[in-house]
């Protein structure tokens, strides 16, 4: 399954230009607008909360996540198909500090056997995590593998990742997967509308 969980607060051209750029490049994106939203990581568990099947594999976009070719997330899913493990997008909280680089849920590949293995944790925030965070951390305490994406072009550098690796608005990963960043605020919002224009060109 290939999801994507928002609320009213995103304007309906994010989730309009997201579906074009996914159908442009064949991935059978499942849009879900969360009418009693509390937050993200609540919302991402109350899908994964109905799937039970070990062999399927989770693909977990931001909404204003979009792949950039049509290969990316068939690749991550065949790697998540022959690995016990976590495919995804390097971040990192900036609001928490001394926080490291983790798995974003912007986008995150792994099949419900990982998840099983993982002990099914919950993609809410806690003390020491942002949303999604806590697979990292359990993860790499049953030392289950991470294949990492990084940055390898970033329109606007805000966020130290690691070492001299930066992250921000209008991150590109490995010329894969573009991740606007706060797209919920229309002052951010042109990042990945100008994106996705330039790509249906």
């Amino acid at each position: 399954m290939i999801f994507t969980v928002y609320n009213e607060k995103i304007t309906n051209k994010i989730p309009e230009l997201q579906k074009k750029v996914c159908d442009k490049f064949g991935v059978d994106l499942t849009q879900i607008k969360v009418d009693n939203w509390v937050n993200h990581g609540k919302s991402i568990n109350q899908v994964l909360n109905k799937i039970e099947d070990e062999n399927e594999i989770i693909t977990l976009l931001d909404i204003d996540v979009i792949p950039l070719n049509s290969d990316i997330i068939p690749n991550a899913i065949k790697w998540c198909e022959d690995n016990i493990g976590i495919y995804a997008a390097a971040q990192r909280a900036v609001n928490i500090n001394g926080s490291k680089k983790h798995a974003a849920p912007a986008f995150m590949v792994f099949s419900i056997k990982t998840f099983n293995l993982l002990g099914r944790p919950s993609f809410e925030t806690t003390y020491r995590s942002d949303c999604g965070g806590e697979l990292t951390h359990i993860a790499n305490e049953k030392n289950i593998q991470i294949k990492y994406l990084y940055p390898s072009h970033v329109e606007r550098p805000d966020f130290v990742l690691e070492d001299d690796i930066k992250f921000g608005m209008g991150t590109t990963y490995e010329g894969g997967i573009y991740h606007a960043f706060e797209s919920r605020f229309t002052k951010n919002d042109h990042f990945f509308i100008n994106k996705c224009l330039e790509i249906l060109k």
